[in-house]
């Protein structure tokens, strides 16, 4: 066995370990892996599964593609589900909600896994999610499956595919890679097909998404000790729980709109560029009018922070102190 080859098998034990699930299938992307799990779950026409009604609308597309009914439910300042109104929008209909720890922020996966009724099951989205912890556990740990993307804007990026991870005895065998071994797995796999050449790419992907985690971080705190923290308030996180601000969402507090465009001046030069939130969510999208859906108010009402996208830590020569480029 090649080093590379050795790399690369240890990096695929090291993967299902980092997001606490014992074992992982790759799908062609982190929709095909939703997909693959709702149909691992048996989720089918006319069951119900919650999803936030913020972030991205393949969320909710996955469960329109398999004939379900998406019950998006608002959230608060902390831009994830909540134990509480995830338990308000339950119905006898209700079969899985999908939680995603938005922009790296903790989404409170075991208050939500403990209220739902019995039957109903936790799908973990931990695409944003590398290096976040909940409850003192990783993100992925708590749900009955999890997913995850590698597509190029997410911080374990391998440029395209996503994952399943999950329980070996559920997971294994329910997608096909496309190679010689598709014949021998145990089931009928789902046409979800990965690019398994991209898997060389793996240890080298988690080693830059683990540096890029640390920067961020450093920078998150640099803020929250500096003068431009006391304008803004971060997201509520759960307690012993970690973020790994795959963007850093900043409520303007009581007073700070008349200075807004000085503030985000200052916020992009010293943190990196500054943009404001998506202000249409998803159940508003043309795409799910006619495929049904029920919008379920939650959380405390309409959020608007802004949205910063951390740069990278660089050591100057000509300066004392690290600056920031944006990421790449």
């Amino acid at each position: 066995m090649s080093t590379t080859d050795t790399r690369v098998e240890a990096a695929l034990a090291e993967l299902p370990r980092r997001l606490g699930q014992a074992a992982v299938e790759f799908t062609a992307s982190g929709s095909a892996a939703l997909e693959v799990a709702l149909e691992v779950v048996e989720v089918g026409s006319g069951d119900e599964v919650i999803v936030p009604d913020i972030g991205c609308h393949s969320v909710a597309a996955a469960v329109v593609r398999r004939g379900a009914v998406p019950v998006f439910v608002g959230v608060g300042e902390e831009l994830t589900l909540t134990p509480d109104a995830v338990a308000a929008a339950c119905t006898d209909r209700v079969r899985a909600v999908i939680a995603p720890h938005q922009y790296g922020l903790p989404c409170d996966v075991p208050g939500i896994a403990a209220g739902v009724p019995r039957g109903v099951v936790v799908i973990e989205d931990v695409a944003q999610a590398w290096g976040s912890t909940v409850r003192g556990v990783p993100a992925g740990a708590t749900g009955a499956l999890a997913i995850t993307s590698f597509g190029p804007s997410k911080p374990l990026s391998l440029g395209a595919g996503g994952a399943l991870l999950g329980p070996a005895a559920t997971v294994a065998g329910t997608v096909a890679r496309g190679d010689v071994t598709d014949r021998a797995l145990p089931r009928p796999p789902s046409p979800a097909r990965f690019p398994a050449p991209l898997l060389e790419g793996l240890p080298s992907a988690m080693d830059d998404a683990d540096r890029r985690l640390a920067r961020r971080r450093e920078v998150v705190d640099r803020f929250v000790r500096g003068p431009l923290a006391a304008h803004f308030r971060l997201p509520p996180l759960p307690p012993d729980s970690l973020a790994s601000w795959t963007r850093l969402p900043l409520h303007p507090l009581s007073g700070t709109e008349a200075r807004r465009e000085a503030l985000e001046a200052a916020l992009e030069a010293e943190l990196g560029p500054v943009q404001p939130m998506h202000r249409l969510p998803p159940s508003s999208l043309p795409m799910f009018r006619t495929s049904g859906k029920r919008v379920v108010t939650g959380g405390s009402g309409p959020v608007e922070p802004l949205l910063v996208r951390i740069g990278e830590i660089r050591d100057d020569d000509d300066q004392s102190a690290p600056v920031l480029r944006p990421l790449p």
